[in-house]
C-alpha cells in the first residue's frame, strides 16, 4: 500500500463512488494492517486473531503513522499495555494539533509501568479498574444505611470484575462490558436482577470516576460517557400473594415439629423460631424485627391494657425513618417470650436481643428467616435438593415469604373495617404528617399518643387471637399425622490410623 491508495481513497469518498457497503485495503508491508474505507470515512485498523484494534481516521494519520502504530500494537505486553486505549489518545493527540513526537509520548509513555508502585498509581494515575472501584466504594457505602450497606458492595466486587481489575479505566470500553454483560446473562447462577444491579452500579462507578476522578482516570477528553448504552431489561413484578391465617399457623406447627430436618443438620435455633413467630404474630419488616432488643420491650406500660408488652423500634431502623412502637397481648408475648427463655438456658448471661443468634452474641439474620423457608421446602438455590422433603407441598402451603405476612395482616384487618389499624401496624404513615415523630425519645415512644397504640392494640388483638386459634386447631391435626421414618445415616468408613514411625 502507498500514500497514493489512500488518497485515492478519500477521493472515493468524497466523490461517493464507494461500491456497496465499502471495501477493505490490506498493506502489504505492515502485518495486519488494513483500511477500511466506507461511504463517510476511511479508518486504519490492525486486525489480528485476538481482535481487532481502532488506530485512526485516515484523514488524521497517515500511511507512516498507521504503521507504526499497527507495530506497536503488535509488539504491546497483555497487561502492560491496553492498545485500544492507547490508539485513541494518539489519534484524539493528533486531531488536537500535537506532534508526531507529542502524541507517542501521551500515548506510549517510555516509563516502564512496573516501575510504578500501586501507591504511586492511585495517587497520580491512571487509575485501573481496581483502583476505581476501591475509591467509589470508600466514598458510596458511608452514605448508605441498613444490610444495603453491606450488600451493595458485593455487587461491584462480583468475579466478572476481578478479572479486569487491572485494566486501565481509559481501556474499557462498550464492547468489552458487553461482553460482560452478556456472561452475567447467560450464567445459571445469577440472577436477572442481580444481574442489573452489577451493571448498574458499575455504571455508577464509572460515571462517578468521570466526573470526580477524570484526570486518574484519563477520562478528561471524553465527552459522552459510553457506558450509558450499557444495559439490563428487568422489571420486577408486583407481588401479591396473600398468605391465609391457617397457611401461618400451620407453618408454625410445621417449623417447630420439623425443628431438625436431618440427622447431620442442626436444629433451628429458639432465637430464629422466636423471629418467625414473631414476624407472623407482629408482620414487622425482618430487617427491623430482628434487631429488637430486650430493653426496648416495656410490659404492663398502660393501664387499659393490662398485661400487654410495647415493643420500640428507633427510626434508624424503619423504612420510614420514623420511630415505631407496637403492642403485644399477653398470649402472643407469652409465645415470643418462651423462645428467648429457651435460647437463655444455653448461655452464661442472657442475650440483649429478643431473638438472639446461637452462633455468637448477636441477633439473628434477617436472611434465617428466608432460609428457614427454604429449608422447609426442600430448596437449595431456588431449586428443590435431591432427597429433601417439601413440607409445604405435603401440608398444603402456598410458598410465601416474611413480606407477605404483611400484605396477609393488611388483607385480614381490611376486610374486618380495621385498615386504619393495619396501617398503623405495619407503620404505613406519611412522612410529613407524622414529622413530630421524629423528635420522640425511644423511651416516650410508648406514652406518645402519636403512636396511636389504643388502634394498633384493637388490629393486633384480634389478629393474634386469630392465629393462635388457628395454632392450636393446625398443632393437634399434626400431632395426628405420623413422622416420616428418618433417612438412614450415610456409612462412612472408618478412619484408616497411620503407623508412628517414633519407636515406643
Amino acid at each position: 500500500m502507498t500514500a497514493g491508495h489512500v488518497t485515492k481513497a478519500r477521493a472515493m469518498i468524497r466523490k461517493e463512488q464507494v461500491p456497496g457497503r465499502g471495501l477493505d485495503l490490506v498493506d502489504t508491508e505492515c502485518s495486519g494492517l488494513v483500511l477500511r474505507v466506507t461511504r463517510n470515512s476511511a479508518t486504519w485498523l490492525r486486525k489480528s486473531k485476538t481482535g481487532t484494534v481502532r488506530i485512526g481516521d485516515a484523514a488524521l494519520i497517515t500511511l507512516a503513522q498507521a504503521r507504526d502504530q499497527a507495530e506497536r500494537i503488535r509488539l504491546a505486553v497483555p497487561g502492560l499495555h491496553q492498545p485500544k486505549a492507547e490508539t485513541r489518545i494518539y489519534e484524539e493527540a493528533i486531531r488536537r494539533g500535537s506532534s508526531v513526537e507529542d502524541a507517542l509520548d501521551a500515548a506510549w509513555p517510555d516509563e516502564e509501568p512496573e516501575t510504578q508502585t500501586a501507591e504511586a498509581r492511585r495517587r497520580d494515575g491512571p487509575w485501573v479498574l481496581g483502583d476505581l472501584i476501591d475509591a467509589y466504594l470508600e466514598w458510596k457505602v458511608p452514605k448508605l444505611k441498613g444490610r444495603w450497606a453491606t450488600s451493595y458492595p458485593t455487587y461491584l466486587r462480583h468475579p466478572e470484575f476481578a478479572g479486569l481489575s487491572m485494566t486501565t479505566v481509559a481501556a474499557l470500553d462498550l464492547e468489552m462490558m458487553l461482553g460482560v454483560r452478556q456472561r452475567l446473562l447467560e450464567d445459571g447462577t445469577t440472577k436477572r436482577s442481580a444481574a442489573k444491579r452489577v451493571i448498574n452500579q458499575f455504571r455508577e462507578c464509572m460515571t462517578w470516576g468521570w466526573k470526580e476522578q477524570a484526570l486518574r482516570c484519563r477520562l478528561v477528553r471524553m465527552e459522552v460517557p459510553w457506558w450509558d448504552r450499557l444495559t439490563v431489561d428487568y422489571a420486577s413484578g408486583k407481588r401479591d400473594h396473600v398468605p391465609t391465617v391457617d397457611e401461618l399457623a400451620r407453618t408454625l406447627a410445621v417449623a417447630e415439629r420439623h425443628r431438625s430436618l436431618g440427622q447431620t443438620e442442626h436444629a433451628t435455633g429458639a432465637g430464629l423460631l422466636g423471629a418467625l413467630w414473631a414476624v407472623v404474630l407482629t408482620g414487622q419488616r425482618t430487617g427491623a424485627l430482628v434487631t429488637t432488643e430486650v430493653a426496648s420491650c416495656v410490659p404492663q406500660f398502660s393501664n387499659s391494657l393490662p398485661g400487654w408488652t410495647a415493643v420500640g423500634w428507633p427510626g434508624e431502623v424503619m423504612k420510614s425513618k420514623l420511630p415505631h412502637a407496637l403492642p403485644v397481648p399477653p398470649a402472643a408475648w407469652a409465645v415470643i417470650e418462651r423462645y428467648r427463655q429457651e435460647d437463655a438456658w444455653d448461655r452464661e448471661a442472657p442475650s440483649p436481643w429478643m431473638f438472639p443468634s446461637r452462633r455468637g452474641d448477636g441477633h439473628v439474620s434477617y436472611l434465617a428467616l428466608n432460609q428457614l423457608l427454604a429449608r422447609l421446602q426442600g430448596l437449595r438455590e431456588g431449586k428443590l435438593a435431591e432427597g429433601k422433603a417439601d413440607l409445604f407441598a405435603l401440608h398444603g402451603i402456598r410458598r410465601w415469604t416474611p413480606h407477605d405476612v404483611r400484605r396477609g395482616i393488611a388483607t385480614f384487618l381490611g376486610e374486618r373495617r380495621l385498615g386504619g389499624a393495619a396501617a398503623a401496624i405495619l407503620d404505613h404513615v406519611d412522612g410529613k404528617a407524622e414529622e413530630r415523630e421524629r423528635t420522640a425519645p425511644v423511651t416516650r415512644l410508648h406514652y406518645d399518643r402519636a403512636q396511636r397504640l389504643e388502634l394498633k392494640a384493637e388490629g393486633m388483638a384480634m389478629w393474634c387471637e386469630a392465629i393462635l386459634a388457628a395454632y392450636e386447631k393446625e398443632r393437634d391435626a399434626l400431632a395426628r399425622v405420623p413422622l416420616p421414618p428418618a433417612r438412614p445415616r450415610t456409612v462412612r468408613k472408618p478412619a484408616v490410623r497411620r503407623r508412628s514411625l517414633v519407636p515406643a
